[in-house]
C-alpha cells in the first residue's frame, strides 16, 4: 500500500495548493460555455482529458509505470475518481448548455456547506460551531456573486447542476479517502485519463465527435486541458492528501469567484457592489476555517 506521509505537503501549503486548483477549475466556466456553442458535451470532455492525460504522462509516465507496478492500487484508484468526475462534468458540461455560468457555478459549489454536512452524517459526528459559520459564510458569497444569473428562474440547467452538487460531495469525499491511501499525484494523473476515455467512447456512441474548428476553439481547448485537467483535475488528490474533505468543500466556494473575476476581465461582465460583498464574504470564511492549526 503506497501511503508514505514523506511526500506530503505542510498544511499551509496543501491549502495554498487547494485554491489554485479552485481558480483552475473555476475558470473552466467560462471557457466551457462558449465551446459548447460547436462541440458537444462529451466530445469536449474527451478530448480535453485525453490532452492532458497525454501531456503529464509526457513527463511522469516513469513514475506512474512505477507506482502501478508496485501498488495496482492505485489504478483502480484512478478508475475510480476517473468514473466519479466524469460523472460530475457529464452533469457541469449539459448544466452549462441550459444556464448561466454562474449560476451553475453557485449551485454546484454548494458543496461549500454539503461536503462537511456529508462527513458529519458518516462519521456520526456534530458540527462544530466554526464549520457551520464558515460553510453559511461561503454559500452566502457565492450567492451574493451568482444572484444576478437566477432571474430567469429553475430549469433544465438548475437540476442538472443540483445533481452534479451532490456527486461533486461524494467525488470530494471520495478524493479525500483514496488520495490518503495511494500516491495522490499517480492516481490524479490517472483519474485524468480514465476521464477523458469514458467521456470518448460516450461520444462515439451517443454523439458525433470532432475536434475543434477554429484556432480560437483550440486555444480555448488547450486552456482547458493543460490549465484546468492537467492541472485542476491531477493536483486535487495531492492537496486533499493533507488537508480534511471538509476543508476541500470550503475551498470550492473560489470557483464561482473566479469565474465572476475572469467574466469581468475578459467578457465585460459586471463585477458590482453584490459581487464584492461576496469576495469578502468567501475570502473571510476561508481565513476564519484556517485561523486555527489542526486541519
Amino acid at each position: 500500500m503506497s501511503n508514505k506521509k514523506s511526500g506530503s505537503l505542510s498544511a499551509r501549503s496543501a491549502i495554498l495548493l487547494m485554491a489554485a486548483v479552485s481558480v483552475a477549475r473555476g475558470s473552466s466556466f467560462m471557457f466551457s460555455q462558449q465551446l459548447l456553442e460547436t462541440i458537444e458535451p462529451l466530445n469536449l470532455l474527451g478530448i480535453r482529458s485525453l490532452i492532458a492525460f497525454a501531456v503529464l504522462m509526457l513527463f511522469f509516465g516513469k513514475r506512474v509505470a512505477v507506482a502501478v507496478s508496485e501498488d495496482h492500487g492505485n489504478l483502480s484508484a484512478g478508475a475510480v475518481l476517473g468514473f466519479a468526475y466524469f460523472i460530475v462534468m457529464v452533469l457541469e458540461l449539459n448544466g452549462l448548455k441550459y444556464t448561466t455560468t454562474s449560476t451553475a457555478s453557485f449551485i454546484e459549489n454548494s458543496a461549500v456547506v454539503l461536503v462537511p454536512l456529508a462527513e458529519a452524517i458518516i462519521g456520526h459526528k456534530v458540527l462544530s460551531g466554526r464549520t457551520v459559520i464558515c460553510s453559511v459564510l461561503g454559500l452566502a458569497g457565492i450567492g451574493f456573486i451568482a444572484a444576478r444569473g437566477f432571474s430567469h428562474g429553475i430549469g433544465t440547467g438548475e437540476i442538472l447542476c443540483t445533481i452534479c452538487a451532490f456527486v461533486y460531495t461524494a467525488a470530494i469525499i471520495l478524493t479525500d479517502r483514496k488520495a490518503r491511501k495511494y500516491d495522490p499525484f499517480v492516481v490524479g494523473i490517472l483519474y485524468v485519463g480514465f476521464m477523458g476515455a469514458f467521456a470518448i467512447a460516450g461520444s462515439f456512441i451517443t454523439e458525433t465527435p470532432h475536434l475543434p474548428q477554429t484556432m480560437n476553439q483550440w486555444l480555448m481547448l488547450m486552456m482547458l486541458a493543460i490549465v484546468c485537467s492537467s492541472f485542476g483535475f491531477a493536483m486535487q488528490p495531492v492537496a486533499q492528501r493533507t488537508i480534511s474533505s471538509e476543508t476541500t468543500g470550503l475551498m470550492t466556494a473560489i470557483n464561482p469567484l473566479t469565474t465572476a473575476i475572469l467574466g469581468a476581465l475578459i467578457l465585460h461582465e459586471p463585477f458590482g457592489v453584490m459581487s464584492m460583498i461576496g469576495a469578502a464574504l468567501i475570502i473571510s470564511a476561508i481565513i476564519i476555517h484556517n485561523m486555527h492549526k489542526g486541519d
